[in-house]
């Protein structure tokens, strides 16, 4: 756990390794984790290279697949946006059913199939299946970490008209319609590195693979640290149609802005200054909580302290027995565990993020399925 105490100001208290691995992932790192990063790539390229020359297929579903990823390892605002567009196409009157890979749940490796208003164990689901669901409470739910056996399983399940595959840019045995790449509007490629030298989990030439590249903007994004080297400066958004994918590849946007707050206790709905002058502790678990601090910050909270867990961490009650008697802030993701295991007498809230798709992305999503404006190619 990683934590922040207010003492008159603000103070910060990380391992170091931490803070120097976010400083490399925006300058240009030492050689030897290049060549780590290098060994990751090849290893990719392998992978990739199998499907790419046809010594294994990718298995085409009888109905559109709309995939929401990154090159980025985490929290450029692939749920947001997965819940905006499952949203849209939902509210359109399409049967939609949303595939999710269940990371961090006891029945990862299996297929769990969640009716409309069914709502999990995030123990065996996983946080995001769970926050999907807080989300969408009426929309079908796959989870599992084969995506072609768990779209199957949908399909004779509940016969969708469409299939959402979230976080699968990196799964290539799904084929997909249509394949949307989110990037971070304050740093497109970070330093252009794949992991560990670099943010990217595969390199920057996968965005060859996109249909459609989305860049992701925060109302008040965290200031990168200075970058040095290769990367240094975000390169400017692309125009539209000439795009980052190469020709003829849109470039859209989509913007992730806190919308209200959940209070966990009762389950309703606030309005974001319901917490305005009240001392808070800020608790997280995701992959960069550097933005959920930033966000709370910008929102003119007193924050009084902030602790941090690792992605995707499994808290239990007798840890978070501190927080008794004190008002908390956290995460859509985190509050779906941490609901039913904080102190009786915490008054807990969680930050809803919502993300707005652009007109020209809503556009092409819905042409899908009204044939007046075809997908550039199949991935």
């Amino acid at each position: 756990m990683q934590s922040w105490s207010r003492q008159g100001t603000i103070q910060l208290s990380v391992r170091l390794g931490e803070q120097e691995l976010e400083l490399l992932w925006h300058s240009k790192p030492p050689l030897w984790l290049r060549g780590l990063a290098g060994l990751y790539a090849l290893g990719w390229r392998v992978y990739e290279g199998v499907y790419r020359l046809g010594l294994k297929r990718r298995v085409r579903m009888p109905v559109p697949v709309i995939g929401v990823g990154s090159l980025w390892a985490g929290g450029v605002g692939k749920t947001p946006v997965t819940i905006a567009l499952a949203r849209l196409l939902h509210e359109s009157g399409l049967c939609v059913a949303v595939l999710t890979h269940g990371y961090g749940g006891s029945r990862y490796r299996e297929v769990t199939l969640i009716e409309p208003r069914e709502y999990p164990d995030p123990a065996e689901v996983g946080d995001e299946a769970a926050e999907l669901r807080l989300a969408l409470p009426d929309v079908t739910i796959a989870v599992g970490k084969w995506r072609v056996r768990t779209a199957q399983a949908a399909l004779a399940r509940w016969s969708p008209e469409v299939l959402v595959l979230d976080d699968g840019f990196q799964h290539l045995p799904l084929a997909r319609t249509l394949d949307l790449m989110l990037l971070p509007a304050e740093s497109l490629l970070s330093n252009g590195y794949c992991l560990p030298a670099g943010p990217l989990r595969e390199p920057p030439s996968g965005l060859r693979r996109a249909h459609g590249i989305v860049i992701v903007v925060s109302p008040h994004p965290p200031a990168p640290p200075p970058a040095r080297g290769r990367g240094g400066i975000p390169p400017p958004l692309p125009r539209r149609g000439r795009g980052l994918g190469g020709e003829g590849v849109p470039t859209y946007t989509a913007s992730v802005a806190p919308a209200a707050l959940l209070h966990l206790p009762t389950g309703d709905r606030l309005p974001l200054d319901a917490l305005r002058n009240r001392p808070l502790t800020l608790v997280c678990g995701i992959a960069r909580p550097e933005r959920f601090i930033h966000t709370a910050q910008s929102l003119g909270y007193t924050i009084e302290s902030v602790h941090t867990y690792p992605d995707h961490y499994a808290y239990s009650p007798d840890e978070l027995r501190f927080l008794a008697g004190k008002t908390v802030l956290t995460t859509a993701k985190d509050a779906v565990k941490l609901r039913t295991r904080l102190p009786s007498d915490c008054d807990a809230c969680a930050l809803l993020l919502e993300a707005t798709l652009d007109d020209a992305l809503q556009q092409r999503l819905l042409n899908l399925f009204t044939g007046t404006s075809p997908v550039n190619r199949e991935s």
